[in-house]
């Protein structure tokens, strides 16, 4: 499943999400429901910022959520009896989309319900674009090279600000295809 998706403009309802689905479920099309974020993944959402804000000591730009990114993964990488990493995913996968929120205009958290089941994604209401940012980490996690994570903020946000201003749905060739 690729981090781009063309997917059609949110529709009303209300679903109640698993974080990011099952890391590397395949794909089936049908076509998405995508609602605006209920009262629990408003609140799910807001615990997962404030962790990463607290340990970033409160700064939440690139570089502070990569750094700490880059120490998590190397402290986790290096426990001998690793802990389920699935909290630290979601921590990270929300951060990742809130500063690509910050970077693209009109980009907005949703929920997004398939046949591979319901994950928090980014959409973009005018231009087709769906990210699976939790997804994305989920797929990098314990493997993820240093710096990965402020290079994929960088490069997604470029890649989503080429994609609408060019009116395409779906990102260029060449685009990190990591599932989110």
């Amino acid at each position: 499943m690729p981090l781009f998706r063309r997917t059609p403009r949110p529709t009303d309802g209300s679903v109640v999400p698993t974080p990011h689905g099952p890391v590397g479920a395949e794909h089936v099309d049908t076509e998405p429901d995508l609602a605006p974020l209920n009262a629990a993944e408003l609140v799910w959402t807001a615990q997962q910022r404030a962790l990463v804000e607290e340990l970033c000591d409160g700064s939440l730009d690139a570089q502070a959520v990569g750094d700490l990114f880059d120490r998590v993964q190397a402290t986790w990488r290096a426990t001998e009896d690793r802990p389920d990493p699935e909290p630290l995913v979601n921590a990270f996968g929300v951060a990742l989309g809130d500063l690509l929120v910050q970077r693209v205009p009109g980009l907005a958290w949703a929920s997004h319900t398939d046949a591979s089941g319901t994950r928090l994604v980014l959409t973009h209401p005018t231009g087709g674009l769906l990210l699976f940012p939790m997804g994305t980490v989920g797929e990098e996690w314990g493997s993820a090279p240093e710096r990965w994570f402020v290079a994929t903020v960088h490069r997604t946000a470029g890649t989503a600000l080429a994609t609408l201003a060019a009116g395409q749905p779906e990102a260029p060739a060449g685009t990190d295809t990591a599932t989110a």
